[in-house]
């Protein structure tokens, strides 16, 4: 496609001012909001269309060095106009696209997918803070592939810094995640030795526990940081955070092995969790590890709303949720890890 080139090959962050994106949407109101958004978010070049075939061409014929980095496509899930236009732009376009619709839609999601696009966001559920990371995570991700596919050995080191990027962004929404989120791994990894998971697995492991609360980036803060019992709508908003995560790191390909465990981490092992009510061994492994680690350090660490539990109430309240909330083999594995820990410490 004319004036397409590959996101700039940099080691450090995305370069949000060069960056050049397109916002294509046949609604005035949401080219508007997508736009604000964006240049709040520090991305300099933006330029808004309707959802049009010729739009991309309009686009380049204004300036002969223009180029775009990456599309964002406001899909009317009921429209198949709007389908056809997006499977026109795929047709001619083979830079990233992110596919929005106002509300979630699973549908218009799958038919995204279907498309050959990976990044999805119902942005006006998830808001401004989620739109630029997704776009974050688009402009990153292309550029791991680009790299991968090119054999560049220095892609590990860029997967570190976007990596750091990512948590320093869910670090500054929540002040307890910080701490949480790597104690959560430390002890999924140890449970995880236990259960008898090779260096490999225990590696991915801990990444995922590192991302599991990922998805609270889409929470407000004011719930977020409530001090009293969370309102039964307030909770219902917090209960998304596990399919929050998952929507926003789907479009890492590094990161598809971890998404399973960030998405189920808050089932339980009698099938009365969240999101989908897996029971006993239908939540993966590594989720059903890191809700018991995660349950754990939330138990012993203070947070708004509580004060740390002391440790003979810890053994007792796992003692009371094994066989229901917790696998029992788990629970099991780490009372043992315990003993030794505070004989040690």
């Amino acid at each position: 496609m004319k004036g397409y080139r590959p996101v700039a090959q940099s080691y450090d962050e995305v370069d949000r001012a060069s960056s050049e994106l397109v916002v294509l949407h046949d609604v005035l109101s949401w080219r508007e909001f997508h736009e604000v958004a964006l240049r709040r978010a520090g991305f300099g070049q933006v330029a808004t269309y309707p959802a049009q075939p010729d739009a991309l061409q309009e686009h380049f014929n204004q300036s002969p060095n223009r180029h775009v980095d990456l599309i964002v496509f406001g899909v009317q899930p009921q429209s198949e106009m709007s389908w056809e236009n997006l499977r026109q732009l795929r047709g001619v376009f083979s830079g990233p696209v992110l596919a929005t619709t106002e509300l979630q839609d699973d549908k218009a999601q799958e038919r995204v997918r279907a498309l050959g696009i990976q990044d999805y966001l119902a942005v006006g559920e998830f808001g401004e803070e989620a739109l630029e990371l997704k776009v974050e995570t688009a402009l990153t991700a292309h550029r791991i592939n680009t790299m991968i596919l090119e054999n560049d050995l220095r892609t590990q080191r860029l997967f570190v810094n976007i990596l750091t990027v990512m948590v320093r962004i869910l670090e500054s929404k929540d002040p307890y995640t910080r701490f949480h989120s790597h104690a959560v791994a430390k002890w999924s990894r140890m449970i995880g030795r236990r259960k008898g998971l090779c260096e490999e697995d225990l590696d991915r492991l801990g990444l995922a526990a590192v991302f599991h609360d990922f998805g609270k980036i889409g929470v407000p803060e004011a719930i977020l940081n409530k001090a009293g019992a969370l309102t039964d709508e307030e909770f219902a908003v917090m209960r998304k955070h596990p399919t929050i995560a998952r929507d926003l790191l789907s479009s890492l390909e590094l990161l598809s092995d971890l998404l399973p465990a960030i998405a189920h981490h808050h089932e339980r092992w009698d099938g009365s969790g969240y999101p989908d009510g897996l029971k006993g061994e239908q939540t993966p492994l590594w989720g059903r590890i890191i809700a018991l680690a995660d349950a754990y350090d939330t138990m012993v660490t203070r947070r708004t709303y509580k004060d740390p539990m002391a440790m003979a109430d810890v053994r007792v309240e796992l003692d009371r949720c094994r066989g229901t909330q917790f696998e029992a083999d788990l629970v099991d594995h780490f009372k043992a890890i315990l003993d030794e820990y505070v004989k040690v410490v």
